[in-house]
């Protein structure tokens, strides 16, 4: 749909299609009418060179071959240096996962996991820094196995030691990290949530499912009585930490009952917020021969339940948060209002304000509207 719109817009545009559906499927990605040119993960650190050497005549769009050394090698790309409009820019520091889980089409798309170098962070922080960004958004696929890939243990400090250096960059005031998984957890990290460092109190830990027999069908890396301790482990060295996750509903051989566990978990491990997903099979996965087949109004039915404890945890989160204020970076949301998101991962909604998209502003979470947080500005 993207291409036939950028066609439709430009007709002489080049468009190019990249990322992992590129990668995984390059021969019916370059069937689609209108692309010129398909360019999988692997190859996206020659992205440059090969439009370039594609385009027409492949005289490039200077109207020159490109040169041998014109572009950088490295996987990470030499990073970003701006993020405009915003003072929160997502820094990547790690690609690819070895995890293996049976619904996830990631380990053939995106290879292995590797760790990105800390000097390569540190320089890119430095430009985002000097570009008005104040919070940074460590990303990765398998964050929580940071430096593992240097023969570092899991217990041994890799990722905290990240953090503390970009928290001592000039102009940088928060570290926030994404998706973070148990496996491999890294508790470093701990005394930088408990002494209030500037490491953002927010924890997303993709739970998935909450039942162990879906969990094993699932090939996660981790049991329930593993996932429950490291959220115990979280909350009793710093309690202010806000734990969200990931879960899904309608998995190959996920019963009504095992369905209730997943419900009856939401609730025992208290999340801020969780994100539901339906099932879909991905092409060449485990999953896809995995039966039975959960039926799809079985998995719509699920994921009302699943959006109904949605709506309860944010009320809950709100209700906790009523009277409190908090600074935000402001987020586009639906029209007349904009949004935030604590330290602690919980979202919140407010009037909006021209000229304050990405900006930081401090707000006041003063009731509760349609199951979320509402604040006013302060």
């Amino acid at each position: 749909m993207l291409v036939r719109r950028a066609k439709k817009k430009n007709p002489d545009s080049f468009v190019v299609v990249t990322g992992c559906l590129a990668q995984d499927r390059p021969e019916e990605t370059a069937a689609l009418p209108g692309v010129d040119l398909v360019v999988g993960n692997t190859e996206k650190s020659q992205l440059l060179r090969k439009i370039f050497q594609s385009y027409p005549d492949g005289q490039g769009l200077s109207g020159r071959p490109p040169s041998p050394t014109a572009f950088p090698l490295s996987p990470w790309i030499g990073g970003i240096s701006r993020f405009d409009g915003h003072q929160r820019a997502t820094l990547k520091v790690q690609e690819g996962c070895n995890f293996g889980c049976s619904f996830c089409l990631i380990p053939r798309v995106r290879g292995e996991m590797v760790s990105r170098p800390v000097p390569e962070i540190v320089e890119e922080a430095k430009r985002l820094a000097r570009n008005g960004v104040r919070e940074l958004v460590l990303a990765g696929i398998q964050l929580s196995s940071y430096g593992r890939d240097w023969g570092l243990k899991a217990g041994e400090p890799r990722l905290a030691p990240v953090v503390e250096k970009l928290l001592g960059l000039s102009g940088i005031q928060r570290v926030r990290l994404s998706s973070y998984a148990v496996a491999d957890f890294e508790d470093a990290l701990l005394p930088l949530w408990k002494s209030k460092s500037g490491l953002c109190a927010h924890l997303h830990l993709p739970l998935q499912s909450g039942d162990e027999g879906v969990l094993r069908a699932m090939r996660r890396p981790y049991s329930l009585d593993h996932y429950r301790a490291t959220v115990e482990k979280v909350r009793e060295s710093a309690p202010e930490v806000g734990i969200t996750s990931d879960l899904i509903a309608g998995f190959p051989g996920e019963t009504a009952e095992a369905f209730g566990n997943t419900l009856e978990r939401i609730r025992e491990f208290g999340f801020v917020d969780f994100h539901p997903f339906p099932y879909s099979d991905r092409p060449g996965t485990p999953g896809e021969k995995m039966p039975p087949k959960v039926p799809p109004a079985v998995i719509r039915e699920r994921m009302n339940r699943l959006l109904d404890l949605k709506g309860e945890c944010l009320a809950r989160s709100a209700q906790r948060a009523l009277g409190k204020e908090y600074s935000v970076v402001v987020e586009r949301n639906e029209k007349s209002l904009q949004a935030g998101l604590s330290e602690e991962g919980l979202r919140m909604v407010f009037p909006e304000r021209e000229g304050w998209l990405g900006r930081e502003a401090r707000v006041k979470v003063t009731g509760i509207r349609r199951g979320a947080a509402w604040a006013q500005w302060v």
